[in-house]
């Protein structure tokens, strides 16, 4: 268990933006890794977010309130300033129902950046997914930093599944894949993604980091209710197309 005692102190004494990863791999497999999944970007201010649809953004509830109206992120290149922002209705601070959406104006072209598609299934228990976060980064058992803010990109399994949250933990070394990796705080929102031969699937939004066990909102407990916030913003913005007087 010495490897995950390790990640546990590294959890604790890293800068907050840190995607740690296993000393006995190197980091150019993880920022190799992160380079097929250019929907997941960085948050201004820290955390980090996918994109799910042309102009939208899934994300925690608290980073996303935290972002104002007009700030500009940068996806693939290119920066978009957001329009507005929806929390879930049942969130009040905390870790639960803690998942969100940022509307760009103007939005991102098909051509740039692939959105993820929401994941619905009931069976995530037990499944590899891939996690991608932004930030400077750390080796277990090493003093080193690098400052980067590259995306780097790490495997992990889910190990227990709550109605609304699925929790996964850092593992010893005979337990864990070949690119095991933790997300620290500063990297909250951050996805962690399926791949079915459908294509890529958000299946989760990291929302807490408790030690060496990491809780992400599960999506298809979610899915109807960031579908619906989706609508009813494109409804909004037609009516008031229609009357600009309208509120």
């Amino acid at each position: 268990m010495q490897l995950a005692r390790l990640f546990v102190v590294l959890v604790v004494s890293l800068p907050a933006h840190a995607l740690l990863i296993r000393a006995d791999r190197d980091d150019a497999e993880y920022l190799e890794l992160a380079t097929r999944y250019t929907s997941v970007v960085a948050l201004p201010g820290g955390g980090e977010a996918t994109l799910i649809a042309s102009n939208w953004l899934l994300t925690t509830a608290k980073l996303a309130k935290g972002l104002p109206v007009d700030a500009r992120i940068v996806i693939a290149g290119k920066r978009y300033e957001v329009a507005t922002t929806r929390v879930h209705p049942a969130w009040s601070g905390g870790s639960a129902n803690d998942i969100g959406l940022v509307h760009l104006r103007g939005g991102t072209s098909i051509d740039d950046i692939e959105p993820l598609q929401l994941y619905r299934g009931d069976n995530e228990g037990g499944k590899a997914v891939v996690i991608v976060a932004h930030g400077s980064t750390g080796k277990i058992g090493s003093n080193e930093r690098t400052t980067d803010r590259k995306a780097r990109a790490a495997i992990n399994t889910i190990d227990r599944i709550g109605a609304r949250v699925f929790d996964m933990q850092v593992k010893p070394a005979a337990d864990a894949s070949d690119l095991q990796g933790a997300l620290t705080p500063g990297e909250l929102g951050a996805p962690a993604i399926v791949e079915t031969t459908q294509g890529l699937f958000v299946v989760g939004v990291a929302n807490a980091i408790d030690g060496e066990w990491e809780s992400y909102a599960r999506v298809s407990a979610y899915a109807s209710w960031i579908e619906a916030a989706m609508v009813d913003t494109a409804k909004r913005e037609v009516e008031q197309l229609l009357d600009p007087d309208r509120r």
